[in-house]
């Protein structure tokens, strides 16, 4: 039976693999489903859309500190009551904080699609949120802050961020500081859920053999109470770029993280963005590994990633390579992006690209989790979840123009770098 009022937003897009549907419940909560009923198990998630951009930096780790705390009991479960139930079915849960979103996910076999949902919307409606919890998390996060700042690959990407967006909380490590973690209070984490854990703020998403009445229903039981809530006001982060930061480190590697701003989520040209991308450095035949990696022996380890945003966005390459030839690594790395930027992509990559890029989707789709998180992150950052035909075909239509543009305009724009390591080779 359908929860009363809910309104369909979807419904099948296309494709006899890509069943998805969406509700959205009067309070503003979205219910979306991928039923997948020949699977065997389930996939569940809630994903609420805050993150760590949006916290003040006094309380900056406040989501974290949500994604640690919200396993740690209910008002009528324990955290050993919580690890006993997953783990009596062999299923899993766990979490995640980024930057403008926190998820909370859950897997098990399809015959306890009802106990890990119920489970679930438990931990995410009725948190204890005790004040001894805090204090014990507390150690355990300014732990992961220790170990992150002991990982100087962690460092060097922290310190990029910092340098793409600074000033802005996009540039800020996503635990929060040592400062704000020490000093964050019970009070304090308890408002920031009461303010953001609301339903027109949480998208639901599930898929594998589960009904999408079923995780309806339960989210309108659950959230049946709750006052609908709001979105956070983001505010963009300015254009301008920090060139270059160094972080002093004994050791015989340097850590370099080069990065360009590039276009937000949404963007027209995102799809060109990701076939420049996996050219640039995304996989084992990119222009970086090869010329890098293959030819020159230079590092062990380099590619390029994207991280983009509701309004923002960054490309970035990532190595290590011994102290004496970080220099050279910065000049082939900052030479091929140029050459990208002046002549673009050649038909024979850009056709390679393309079957990379379509194949790897298709083959994702595979798994009921990679299904599950596609809706959640489709509904948070586009609005709606792109039906898979409809993103094959738009990969399909990136012409060679296309890319040339951005790649002119990514790279062709002022980069970032940053080091870790024993010596200053971009002051």
């Amino acid at each position: 039976m359908n929860a009363p009022d809910a309104v369909s937003v979807g419904g099948q897009n296309g494709s006899p693999t890509d069943r998805v549907r969406a509700t959205k419940l009067p309070n503003g909560l979205r219910v979306l489903t991928d039923e997948q009923p020949e699977r065997s198990a389930v996939a569940v998630s809630a994903w609420v859309a805050v993150g760590s951009r949006d916290e003040p930096d006094a309380s900056a780790g406040a989501s974290h500190f949500l994604e640690h705390l919200l396993f740690k009991g209910t008002s009528d479960r324990s955290a050993r009551d919580i690890a006993v139930a997953m783990d009596a079915v062999g299923g899993d849960m766990n979490a995640f904080t980024s930057n403008e979103h926190t998820a909370f996910y859950a897997t098990a076999p399809a015959t306890e699609s009802a106990m890990v949902l119920e489970l679930l919307l438990d931990v995410l409606r009725n948190p204890a949120l005790a004040a001894r919890d805090v204090d014990s998390e507390r150690e355990v996060i300014l732990e992961e802050l220790a170990a992150a700042r002991e990982d100087p690959d962690d460092m060097a990407a922290v310190d990029l961020a910092g340098c793409l967006f600074p000033g802005h909380a996009l540039g800020r490590e996503t635990l929060g500081t040592v400062e704000s973690v020490a000093g964050i209070t019970r009070d304090e984490v308890a408002a920031f859920f009461d303010n953001w854990y609301l339903p027109a703020n949480i998208v639901l998403a599930a898929s594998g053999a589960i009904r999408h009445d079923e995780v309806l229903d339960a989210a309108a039981r659950a959230f049946a109470e709750a006052p609908s809530g709001r979105a956070p006001v983001r505010s963009s982060p300015a254009p301008a770029v920090r060139p270059h930061s160094f972080r002093e480190r004994p050791g015989e590697l340097t850590h370099l993280a080069i990065g360009w701003r590039c276009p937000a989520a949404g963007d027209p040209d995102r799809h060109a963005l990701s076939l420049l991308n996996h050219a640039f450095g995304g996989g084992p035949s990119s222009i970086l590994f090869q010329e890098v990696r293959e030819e020159r022996g230079l590092t062990y380890s380099v590619g390029s990633d994207l991280a983009q945003y509701g309004d923002a966005g960054s490309l970035s390459v990532h190595c290590a390579t011994h102290v004496d030839k970080g220099p050279e690594v910065l000049r082939i790395v900052s030479e091929l992006a140029s050459a990208m930027a002046a002549q673009g992509m050649d038909d024979a990559t850009l056709a390679h690209v393309k079957g990379a890029v379509r194949g790897g989707v298709v083959m994702a789709m595979e798994s009921i989790v990679t299904r599950m998180t596609r809706l959640g992150v489709g509904e948070l950052v586009l609005g709606r979840v792109v039906p898979l035909l409809e993103y094959l075909e738009a990969i399909e239509a990136v012409t060679g123009d296309d890319v040339a543009r951005v790649a002119a305009t990514v790279f062709g724009a002022t980069s970032s770098t940053a080091v870790v390591g024993p010596v200053d080779i971009v002051g």
